[in-house]
């Protein structure tokens, strides 16, 4: 049994994840697990052109030292005392690579303008202009307590996620101008 704990066989409790490089990682079963396995492997399918996984945090095993390597080669400084995110996602199928932070929410924990605010900066720093920067709010179901006790702190300009219908986003838009020409766009 502490064998398969472990990991050094297969079986066992765990959530494996495959990401689109084809590797696969345990993580703890539980709810976060689900929803990040459903990030990488459903949300990055869906609305990405040329999806990577550059880091994955889980709550038992907040830095793995593959993706912290990972992500201080091209600069990002993530720090888990301080600017932890749970998934960082990366488009290299644009122009410009499209940098992307996703908080997974089981309970609490979204992208709120603070949040925003540190990831955007970690960004900045690693010399990832803002436009080429996208947040991203995880949840399981739309209709459970998680969302409803997260949806009015969420960032403006951020999306959310639902791994129950994969296939919609939800844009928290910012800004009265371009949201009137989207609008008449739109009409």
């Amino acid at each position: 049994v502490t064998i398969m704990r472990k990991g050094a066989i297969a079986g066992g409790d765990h959530v494996l994840v495959r990401f689109p490089s084809g590797e696969t990682r345990r993580m703890a079963p539980g709810a976060s697990s689900i929803i990040s396995k459903a990030v990488i492997e459903e949300f990055a399918a869906r609305f990405l052109q040329h999806p990577g996984v550059i880091f994955l945090s889980e709550s038992k095993n907040q830095v793995i030292a593959r993706d912290e390597a990972l992500a201080k080669s091209i600069g990002l400084n993530i720090q888990a005392d301080k600017n932890l995110p749970d998934i960082v996602l990366v488009d290299l199928g644009p122009k410009h690579p499209l940098l992307v932070f996703v908080e997974v929410v089981a309970t609490d924990g979204p992208i709120s303008v603070q949040r925003k605010e540190a990831l955007t900066t970690l960004a900045r720093e690693a010399g990832f202009p803002a436009e080429h920067v996208a947040f991203v709010t995880a949840y399981l179901d739309r209709s459970e307590s998680a969302f409803k006790k997260t949806v009015d702190s969420l960032a403006w300009g951020a999306f959310a996620w639902f791994a129950s219908e994969p296939d919609n986003l939800i844009r928290l838009h910012e800004g009265k101008a371009e949201a009137v020409k989207k609008l008449a766009d739109w009409g």
